[in-house]
C-alpha cells in the first residue's frame, strides 16, 4: 500500500474514533511547533500531518486562520472542489504548515511518508511560484482582486516566507532534506526578496525611514489595504523587516544603510509618557483608551502619516484621525494601534549588531547615495461615478472610460481609479471615498473629477446635490483639497447619455450641471475636459442606431449569465469606454497640460470606428478576430491580472466544441511563469499584443532533479502545457530559456483542436511537444536544435518559419500506427543559423510509424542532402512516411534524398490541406469562420 494512504487511513481512523483527540488529549494546532524533536516521529504527529494535508489547496498553499487539527468541514471540501483556492502567506497560512511538515519529515527520515514529502514540496513550490518578479509576495496567490495583490509585510507575512526560504536554501534543520534544485531556487528568491525590501524602504526628506504594511506591486509605493489600514509608515511591521535584514550574514553596505535608516526613524518617532488602559464604558461595554503615564515604557504607533510622521487612527469610514479616541469603539477595541514593538530592537539587538560589523562598514553604508526614485512617476487619480469607474466583473461587457484610460498612460506614471458606481459628489464625500483618495495623494499628482449623473437624482436624498448649491460646493472642495496637497485638479463635464427623441435628435439630460462645472473651472482657473460636448458629438456622429455600439445594447442570451435583453443608454461597452478615454486624452493634449507628457503619443486617426469595434451588440460571445477581452493581463498592473495563469484559472469551465471562447488579452511584457490549462477550461482565446513584445517564459529542463531526486524528465518541463480542447493562441512568444542543457519544452500540447496564429516558439532541444490531438499553426516561428517539433499528434503548419540553431533534427514524429497523418508543413520556410555546420535533417522517427510531409517549402538553409534520418532503425524505413513536394531553395535536393523517402504526385499532395489533414471524426476545419 502507498505509505501516504496508510498514514492517512491510520490518522482518519484515530480521528473517527475520537474526534476531539488532537484537542482534548493531544497537541493543538497552535502548539504544533512547540514540541520536542522526538514527538514529530510519533503516531500523534502523523495524525496531525494527515489532517494538515487535507487542507492543502490546489495551488499548493494553505488557508489562514484555520485549525488544521480538526477535520475539514463539508463546506470547506465543497468549496475546494468548486475551485476555490484561499492559499495565502498571511497569518502564517502557508509557512506554519510547511515548518510543521518539515519537522515531521526530518524526524521520520530517511523514510518519511510519501504524501507528507509531496505536500511539503508542493507548498515549497507555492512559495517560490507566488513571488513577484520584483521580489515581493502578494497576500493571496492565486491572485485575487483588491488590495490582496499588494506586496504584503502585514503581520510579517513576507518576512516569514523569506526566513523559511533562507533557512531551506542553507540546508538548516529541519530543512536539510530539501533537494538542491529547490535550495538553489530558494536562494534566488531570498536575494530578490532582499532587493524588494531595499527598494520599498520609504525615503522622506532625504533620509531612509521604514516600510508600509503593504506596497503597490508595480510602483512599490505605500498602498491602502482595508479601510482602516492606510498608506503609512508601520511602527510594527517595520520591526520585523529590520530584524530580517539584521540577521543577514555579511550584510552589504545597502543593507547596513537600510537598517541604520530604520533604526534612526524608530528613535525619532518613539512615543513616551503614554500607556493603553482597558475599561468598561457607561453601557457596560469593553473599551480602550490612552492615558498619560510618565513611567510607561516607549510605544510606537501602528500607522504613521507619510511626510509628517504623525500617528494615524482610522475607523471603517477611512477618515484620518490624529486622536485615538475619535475612532469608533469597535476599532478601538478590535485593533492594536500602539505597541512596544521596537523597544528591544533599539535597546539590545541593534547595539549588538552594530558591534559585530567589520571596521569601516558603517562608513561605507553612510556614503551610499539614496535609492533612485526614478521609478516613482506621478499618479493620475480619477474620482467620479459609474461612467468612469473600473468594472471588475469580467464576464459582463460594461466598462468605465477610466478603466480604458489607464491603457493610455505611460510608466512610470500610473492611474488609480477611485470612481464608484452610483456615487454623486455628496455620497463620495459622505462615504469617506474622498478621504481615502486624499490619503494617497502626493505632490505632483493629478486628480480628474467627473460627477453629475447621480447628483441630479432628486428622489435620492443620500446623493442629491443641487447644481448651484451642494454640487458646486463639493466640486470646489475637491479642487481646494487637491491643491492643498500640491497636486493638480482637472474638472470634467459629465459624459452624454444616449437619448434620442422621436424626431431623431439627441436630447441633453444633464440640465445645469455641466454649466456649473464650466463656470467653476473658469473661476478657479482649473483645466476643463469638455466631455459633455465631445461625447454628444460622438453620439450624434454615429447616429441613433450606430450609437448603440457605445453602450450596453445586447440581445437576450448573448451576455453570459444575463438572460434578458440589455438596453442601457448610460453605461459603456468596451468600445464606448475606449472611445471616451481617447477623447479625454485628446482634450488633455489640446489643453497643453503637462499631464499630456504622461500619455502615449496621439494616434494618427480619430477614436476607433464602430465598424472596428471590439464589442458590437449581439456579438458578446467571443469569436476569433472580433471579440472583447473577458480578462486583461498586464505585467505593469494596469489589467485585471498580472499573471496569465491567474487569468486562465478564472476562465469558465467550457468543453463543448461550440462553446464560445473566453478571451484573455495579454498586454506587452515578459511573464515569467509556467502555464497549465486543464481539460475543463479548454475554450480559451489568449491574444497577445505582438509576439515581439509579449512573452511567456520559464526555464525548467529535463536534467533538473525532480521530487524523487531523479532527473525531472522531458514531459515535466513545459513553459505552457495545454490539456484543454479548442484553445486559440495569437500574437505571443512561448519560450523555454534553459538553453543547451537538455530537453526543455516551450509547449506541450495534449488537448485537441488547438490553434496558434502569429506565435513564436523559442527553445533548444524539444521546443514543441505535440503529444496528442490535432493542431493548426499559422504564420508562426519555431526555433530549436534537436527534435524541436516532436510527438504523436497531427499538426498542420501553414506559412511558418522554422529556424535551426545548430546541426540537428527538425522533427521527431511518433505518429501512432494507423493514423492517416502526422506533421504537415505547407508554404513554409526553413532557415539555419551560423552554427549549423554539417547540416540539418528534416526529421527522424521517434516511433516507427512516423509521418512528416513538407509541401511547397523554401529550404533556405543548410539541409542535409539525404534529408531524413532513420534514427539507426532500418526497420523504420519500411513503416515511416516522410515526403516532400515542390520544395524550393538551396536545401531542396530531391535527387539526393534518402531512398526510402517519398515524393508525392500533385494529386497525392492535394490531399494535404488543413481541412483534410485535421478533419478527424468531427470534421474540424480550423479555417472555418
Amino acid at each position: 500500500m502507498n505509505p501516504f494512504l496508510r498514514l492517512a487511513r491510520v490518522a482518519l481512523a484515530l480521528l473517527a474514533c475520537a474526534p476531539g483527540l488532537l484537542h482534548a488529549q493531544g497537541v493543538r494546532w497552535a502548539d504544533a511547533l512547540r514540541q520536542p524533536d522526538a514527538w514529530y516521529a510519533t503516531p500523534e504527529a502523523a495524525a496531525l500531518a494527515a489532517s494538515v494535508l487535507r487542507y492543502q489547496m490546489p495551488s499548493g498553499g494553505w488557508p489562514k486562520n484555520t485549525d488544521l487539527a480538526r477535520p475539514p468541514s463539508g463546506q470547506f471540501l465543497a468549496d475546494r472542489r468548486a475551485g476555490k483556492d484561499d492559499a495565502t502567506i498571511d497569518n502564517n497560512g502557508t509557512t506554519l504548515p510547511l515548518r510543521f511538515l518539515a519537522r515531521v519529515i526530518a524526524a521520520t527520515s530517511p523514510a518519511p511518508a510519501t504524501g507528507t514529502l509531496t505536500a511539503f514540496e508542493r507548498g515549497f513550490d507555492y512559495l517560490l511560484d507566488s513571488q513577484y518578479p520584483n521580489g515581493g509576495w502578494p497576500q493571496f496567490f492565486p491572485l485575487r482582486e483588491g488590495y490582496y495583490t499588494h506586496i504584503t509585510y502585514n503581520d510579517n507575512a513576507m518576512v516569514n516566507a523569506l526566513v523559511l526560504l533562507r533557512e531551506a536554501s542553507a540546508g538548516r534543520p529541519p530543512f536539510a532534506f530539501v533537494d538542491s534544485a529547490r535550495r538553489a531556487r530558494a536562494a534566488v528568491a531570498v536575494t530578490r526578496g532582499i532587493d524588494c525590501i531595499l527598494s520599498t524602504q520609504v525615503v522622506q526628506n532625504g533620509s531612509r525611514t521604514a516600510w508600509c504594511a503593504q506596497h503597490d506591486s508595480v510602483t512599490l509605493k505605500p498602498a491602502w489595504a482595508r479601510a482602516f489600514e492606510p498608506p503609512s509608515l508601520s511602527g510594527s511591521e517595520s520591526v520585523g523587516v529590520t530584524r530580517f535584514l539584521m540577521a543577514i550574514e555579511n550584510p552589504s553596505p545597502a543593507i547596513i544603510a537600510a537598517v541604520e535608516g530604520a533604526v534612526a526613524w524608530f528613535g525619532k518617532v518613539k512615543i513616551t509618557g503614554l500607556r493603553f488602559e482597558n475599561f468598561t464604558d457607561a453601557a457596560g461595554l469593553p473599551d480602550r483608551r490612552v492615558v498619560p503615564d510618565p513611567s510607561a515604557g516607549p510605544l510606537w504607533a501602528r500607522f504613521y502619516e507619510l511626510e509628517t510622521d504623525r500617528p494615524l487612527f482610522l475607523g471603517r469610514d477611512r477618515q484620518f484621525h490624529y486622536d485615538h479616541s475619535e475612532i469608533e469603539r469597535e476599532r478601538r477595541v478590535g485593533y492594536v494601534y500602539y505597541g512596544p514593538w521596537a523597544a528591544e530592537l533599539l535597546a539590545e539587538t541593534h547595539p549588538r549588531w552594530r558591534d559585530a560589523l567589520p571596521s569601516g562598514a558603517l562608513a561605507a553604508a553612510a556614503a551610499l547615495p539614496l535609492p533612485a526614485a526614478a521609478r516613482e512617476g506621478p499618479t493620475i487619480h480619477l474620482i467620479g461615478d459609474s461612467t468612469l469607474a473600473d468594472k471588475p466583473k469580467l464576464t459582463h461587457p460594461e466598462r468605465g472610460w477610466g478603466q480604458l484610460f489607464r491603457e493610455l498612460v505611460l510608466p512610470p506614471a500610473r492611474v488609480v481609479n477611485h470612481a464608484k458606481n452610483g456615487r454623486s459628489t455628496k455620497s463620495f464625500l459622505d462615504e469617506g471615498l474622498w478621504n481615502g483618495a486624499l490619503g494617497e495623494l502626493r505632490a505632483g499628482d493629478w486628480v480628474i473629477i467627473q460627477f453629475g449623473h447621480n447628483d441630479a437624482k432628486v428622489d435620492s436624498p443620500e446623493r442629491y446635490a443641487a447644481p448651484q448649491g451642494a454640487y458646486r460646493d463639493n466640486l470646489l472642495r475637491f479642487v481646494t483639497d487637491t491643491r492643498a496637497r500640491n497636486a493638480h485638479p482637472v474638472l470634467a463635464t459629465s459624459v452624454a447619455r444616449r437619448k434620442w427623441n422621436d424626431a431623431g435628435q439627441l436630447v441633453p439630460t444633464h440640465g445645469d450641471y455641466p454649466a456649473v462645472v464650466r463656470a467653476l473651472a473658469a473661476e478657479q482657473n482649473v483645466p476643463l475636459l469638455e466631455l459633455e460636448t465631445l461625447t454628444t458629438e460622438l453620439e450624434r456622429s454615429l447616429g441613433e442606431e450606430g450609437s448603440k455600439k457605445l453602450h450596453l445594447w445586447f440581445p437576450a442570451g448573448t451576455v453570459p449569465g444575463v438572460a434578458k435583453e440589455l438596453k442601457d443608454d448610460t453605461h459603456y461597452s468596451e468600445f464606448g469606454a475606449r472611445s471616451v478615454a481617447a477623447l479625454a486624452a485628446a482634450e488633455i493634449r489640446r489643453l497643453g497640460l503637462p499631464l499630456a507628457a504622461l500619455l502615449k503619443p496621439a494616434p494618427d486617426s480619430a477614436p476607433p470606428s464602430p465598424n472596428s469595434s471590439l464589442l458590437t451588440p449581439g456579438s458578446f460571445a467571443p469569436s476569433p478576430g472580433s471579440s472583447p477581452a473577458d480578462a486583461t493581463v498586464a505585467a505593469d498592473g494596469s489589467g485585471d491580472y498580472t499573471s496569465l495563469q491567474e487569468a486562465i484559472s478564472k476562465a469558465p469551465m467550457r468543453t463543448g466544441a461550440n462553446d464560445p471562447h473566453w478571451v484573455i488579452r495579454v498586454k506587452p511584457g515578459t511573464y515569467r511563469e509556467r502555464i497549465y490549462v486543464q481539460r475543463e477550461r479548454g475554450r480559451i482565446l489568449v491574444r497577445g499584443a505582438d509576439a515581439a513584445t509579449t512573452t511567456i517564459t520559464f526555464d525548467l529542463h529535463a536534467n533538473l532533479p525532480g521530487p524523487d531526486g531523479k532527473p525531472l524528465g522531458t514531459f515535466y518541463t513545459p513553459t505552457v502545457q495545454i490539456d484543454g480542447d479548442g484553445m486559440i493562441w495569437e500574437d505571443l512568444t512561448l519560450a523555454n530559456t534553459a538553453g543547451p542543457v537538455g530537453q526543455a519544452l516551450a509547449l506541450r500540447a495534449d488537448g485537441d483542436r488547438l490553434v496558434f496564429r502569429r506565435c513564436r516558439f523559442l527553445g533548444w532541444q524539444d521546443t514543441i511537444l505535440l503529444n496528442r490531438g490535432r493542431h493548426y499553426f499559422e504564420d508562426c516561428y519555431v526555433e530549436g536544435h534537436v527534435d524541436f517539433i516532436f510527438g504523436a499528434a497531427t499538426a498542420f503548419f501553414s506559412r511558418c518559419h522554422i529556424h535551426c540553431l545548430r546541426d540537428g533534427y527538425i522533427t521527431a514524429a511518433s505518429t501512432p500506427e494507423g493514423a492517416p497523418h502526422g506533421f504537415v508543413f505547407a508554404d513554409s520556410r526553413v532557415t539555419t543559423g551560423p552554427e549549423v555546420i554539417n547540416g540539418v535533417y528534416l526529421g527522424r522517427p521517434w516511433r516507427d510509424f512516423a509521418k512528416t510531409v513538407f509541401l511547397r517549402t523554401e529550404l533556405a538553409g543548410n539541409i542535409r542532402a539525404e534529408g531524413w534520418h532513420n534514427w539507426n532503425k532500418p526497420a523504420a524505413e519500411k513503416t515511416t512516411y516522410y515526403a516532400e513536394f515542390a520544395s524550393t531553395g538551396p536545401g531542396a535536393s530531391p535527387a539526393t534524398r534518402a531512398p526510402w523517402a517519398h515524393t508525392p504526385t500533385a494529386a497525392e499532395a492535394a490531399v494535404f490541406t488543413p481541412e483534410i489533414v485535421l478533419a478527424g471524426a468531427d470534421d474540424w476545419n480550423p479555417l472555418a469562420p
